[in-house]
C-alpha cells in the first residue's frame, strides 16, 4: 500500500504548484471583486439618495436618481469590478509571482472609497483621490496581515449581501408594480362613455413656431391635423416661464403663488405625501377617484418628476432609468466615465468608438446634470422612448379609461433631432433651424403615438390636449433660453384640444386664456364638474357660452391671464449676462397680466413694462411711461395685487 501511495503521489510537486496557485488566486480575486461590487454599489446607491436630498439646493446641477439606484449601482460596480478582476486574473496566470489578491484588495478598496466620497458632492476630486488612497493603503495592510480571517469574512458575508441586493431589486421594482395592480383593481367603475385623456406637454415650445399658428415653415403637420379636428386657442398663456411651476399649475389648475412650487423645495425624508403643492387637489387624483388609471411619462428628469413633488395622484410615473445607458450614467462609476469619455468632441477616437459599437445614443446629451460645470451630462430621453413607455402602459388594462400626462423634451436645448434622424430641408445649423428641427422631430412622434392609439381603437374616444409649459427666448430681448423673464415669447404657448364628436372641428379662439385651466376643463368634460379646480372651464368658449368664442373681439375686461416668476438662481449663464440690462428673476419676483390688447410685466425691484402686443407682437416698445400706458397699467395692477407671494 505504501508503494501504491508513493506511486500515486506526484513525483514533481513543483510542476503543479503554479497552476494550483493561479487557480486559487483567480478564485480569491473573483471573490474580492464580487464582494466589493455588491457592497460598494449598495452603499453607493443609498448615499446617492441621501446626498440628493442634502444637496437639494444644487438641484439644477444634479444627475438625479430614484430608489432604483440601490440595485442599479451594485450591477454597474459589480460588472466593472469583475471585468477588472478578469484582467488581473489573466495577469496572475502570466506572472505567477504577482501579488494579485493584494492588488485586487487595494484597487477595489480604493475605488469603493473614491466613489463613496464623490457621492457627497462636497469634495474636490483631488481630495477624494487622496483620501481614498489613504483608506485603501490602510485597509489593504490590515487585510493582508489578517488574510485568512479577512477572506473568511468576505466568503461568509457574500450571500447575505446578494440577498440584500435581491431584496432591494424586488422592493423597488416589485413594490410599485404590486401597488399599481392593487390600486387599479380597487378603482371605482368609470362611466361607460368616459373618454381616455391624453395631455401632451411639449417642453419649451413657443406657439409662434407651429405652422398651425402661422409659422411659415411646415414644422408641425401632425399637430396641425389635431388642430383641424378640434379647437385651437390662439393666445394661450403659460402660468410661468419655466418647467417646475408651470407643470405644478397644469396639474392643480392653480397659480404659482397658490401651489407654492415656485422653486425646488427640500425633499422630505419620508416622501412628499400630501405636503406637495400645498395639499391642493391634483388632476390625476380627481380622475383616479372617477375610475381612471393615471400615468405620467416624463422626458424632463429635472423638473417633472415624483422627486420634486409632482407625483401625487399618479399610479404610474416613468421619470428615470429608461435604458441601459441611462442606468449606467446615473451610477457613480458611470458619472465618472461619462465625464472623462462621453463629453469629448465629434473627432475624438472615443466618440467614434461609441458609434462603431452601436452606443451613439449614449452621446445624445441632455441638459440634466452638471456637464456645463465639468461633470457628466445625462443621456437624452427622446420622444420614441416616451412613446414606447406610453404605449406599453396603456395596453396593460382595458377595463378602465386612462389618463396619460406626458412630457416631450426634444424641443428643449440642446436643439435638433437625434443623430440619424433626417434633417428638414431648412436646417442649416443655426439656432432657429435646430430649434425648428427638434419641433419637426417631436411632431413626427406625436403623429406616431396618435396613429398607434388610433389603430388600437382608442383614439376615437380620447380627449387629446397638446400644450407646452413655456416658450423659449431664441435671442428675443437679448435672452437665449427661458425662466429669466415673462416676455410673450416665453409664456405664449400652444393649446389645442380635440375630442371627436364632442368638440367642433377647426375652431379657433382668439381670446387670451391660461393653460392652467386645462385641469378644470378636463374635469368638466369628464364628469360635468370642475369643483376641485378654479374655473372657468375652457369648454365654455366652443359651446358658445362666452361671447369671446365668436368672431367678435372680446371686451377689454373679459380676459386677464396672470403669469408669475418667483425669484430664482437657476438662470443659465448666457441669460444672466443680461442682468442690469433687462429686468430678470435673478433680482426679484416677476408677474405679468395679459389682456386682449395689453401685456403688463412687473418686477418687485425694477418697475414695470407695458406692451400693446396686438400692434407690437415682439414687445419692443415699452409704453409704461406714456399717457395711454399709465392709464392701462393702473387698471391692470389690480389683477396682480391678488397674487400674494408665499
Amino acid at each position: 500500500m505504501g508503494n501504491i501511495a508513493a506511486s500515486e503521489a506526484p513525483s514533481h510537486p513543483s510542476a503543479v504548484q503554479p497552476a494550483t496557485r493561479s487557480s486559487h488566486s483567480t478564485t480569491t480575486i473573483l471573490l474580492i471583486a464580487a464582494w466589493f461590487g455588491l457592497f460598494a454599489g449598495l452603499v453607493e446607491g443609498m448615499l446617492l439618495l441621501v446626498f440628493q436630498r442634502i444637496n437639494w439646493a444644487q438641484w439644477a446641477r444634479m444627475l438625479h436618481v430614484s430608489k432604483d439606484i440601490v440595485w442599479i449601482s451594485p450591477i454597474v460596480d459589480g460588472c466593472v469590478f469583475l471585468l477588472m478582476a478578469a484582467v488581473l486574473a489573466i495577469a496572475s496566470w502570466l506572472a505567477p509571482r504577482l501579488p494579485a489578491s493584494r492588488i485586487a484588495f487595494f484597487v477595489f478598496t480604493f475605488l469603493t472609497a473614491y466613489y463613496w466620497l464623490l457621492t457627497t458632492g462636497r469634495l474636490y476630486r483631488r481630495a477624494s483621490l487622496l483620501l481614498a488612497l489613504g483608506v485603501a493603503v490602510a485597509l489593504t495592510r490590515w487585510a493582508m496581515r489578517h488574510r485568512p480571517a479577512a477572506m473568511r469574512a468576505l466568503r461568509r458575508s457574500l450571500l447575505p449581501l446578494a440577498a440584500v441586493f435581491i431584496a432591494a431589486l424586488i422592493c423597488t421594482q416589485g413594490g410599485p408594480w404590486v401597488r399599481e395592480q392593487w390600486t387599479t383593481s380597487h378603482l371605482p367603475a368609470a362611466p361607460s362613455a368616459a373618454p381616455n385623456v391624453l395631455v401632451i406637454v411639449v417642453d419649451t415650445l413657443r406657439a409662434d413656431h407651429l405652422s398651425c399658428y402661422g409659422y411659415p415653415r411646415k414644422t408641425s403637420p401632425e399637430i396641425d391635423k389635431v388642430a383641424a379636428r378640434g379647437v385651437l386657442f390662439e393666445n394661450a398663456i403659460a402660468p410661468s416661464s419655466w418647467s417646475l411651476p408651470s407643470h405644478a399649475s397644469l396639474l392643480t389648475g392653480r397659480a404659482v403663488h397658490e401651489h407654492g412650487m415656485g422653486n425646488v423645495e427640500p425633499m422630505p425624508w419620508l416622501g412628499w405625501g400630501t405636503r406637495a403643492l400645498n395639499g391642493l387637489p391634483t388632476l390625476p387624483e380627481q380622475l383616479s377617484s372617477q375610475g381612471y388609471r393615471t400615468g405620467a411619462f416624463s422626458a424632463n428628469r429635472i423638473y417633472f418628476t415624483s422627486n420634486v413633488g409632482l407625483g401625487r395622484g399618479f399610479l404610474h410615473f416613468e421619470d428615470y432609468f429608461d435604458s441601459i445607458g441611462d442606468d449606467f450614467v446615473r451610477s457613480q462609476f458611470g458619472r465618472e466615465f461619462a465625464r472623462l469619455y462621453m463629453n469629448r468632441s465629434a473627432k475624438s477616437k472615443f466618440t467614434h468608438a461609441f458609434y462603431r459599437l452601436g452606443l451613439g445614443h449614449w452621446l445624445d446629451k441632455d441638459s440634466e446634470g452638471s456637464g456645463d460645470y465639468g461633470g457628466a451630462f445625462g443621456i437624452r430621453k427622446r420622444a420614441d422612448e416616451v412613446n414606447r413607455e406610453v404605449l406599453d402602459w396603456t395596453q396593460r388594462d382595458s377595463k378602465h379609461p386612462f389618463f396619460v400626462f406626458l412630457n416631450y423634451l426634444d424641443v428643449h436645448y440642446a436643439y435638433g433631432g437625434p443623430r440619424g434622424y433626417p434633417k428638414p430641408s431648412w436646417d442649416q445649423g443655426t439656432t432657429i433651424d435646430e430649434y425648428d428641427a427638434g419641433l419637426k422631430y417631436v411632431d413626427d412622434y406625436i403623429g406616431r403615438l396618435l396613429g398607434v392609439l388610433d389603430r388600437r381603437g382608442l383614439l376615437k374616444n380620447s380627449l387629446v390636449v397638446i400644450t407646452s409649459d413655456h416658450g423659449e427666448s431664441l435671442g428675443d430681448h437679448g435672452l437665449s433660453f427661458h425662466g429669466a423673464a415673462l416676455y410673450r415669447e416665453l409664456i405664449h404657448v400652444p393649446l389645442i384640444i380635440s375630442y371627436p364628436g364632442h368638440i367642433p372641428a377647426g375652431t379657433r379662439i382668439s381670446q387670451p386664456v391660461g393653460n392652467a385651466a386645462i385641469a378644470a376643463t378636463i374635469s368638466h368634460i369628464v364628469d360635468g364638474s370642475a369643483s376641485a379646480f378654479p374655473g372657468p372651464s375652457l369648454d365654455a368658449y366652443w359651446q358658445g357660452k362666452s361671447e369671446s368664442a365668436g368672431a367678435s373681439e372680446p371686451a377689454e375686461n373679459e380676459a386677464r391671464v396672470v403669469s408669475e416668476l418667483p425669484q430664482t438662481n437657476t438662470i443659465v449663464a448666457q441669460d444672466r449676462v443680461m442682468q442690469g440690462k433687462e429686468p430678470l428673476a435673478t433680482d426679484g419676483w416677476m408677474r405679468s397680466v395679459i389682456t386682449p390688447r395689453w401685456h403688463l410685466i412687473t418686477h418687485e425691484k425694477d418697475g414695470a413694462q407695458l406692451y400693446d402686443w396686438n400692434s407690437d407682437p415682439k414687445e419692443e416698445k415699452n409704453l409704461i411711461n406714456t399717457a395711454p400706458g399709465e392709464n392701462a397699467a393702473s387698471g391692470l395692477r389690480s389683477s396682480l395685487n391678488l397674487t400674494k407671494r408665499r
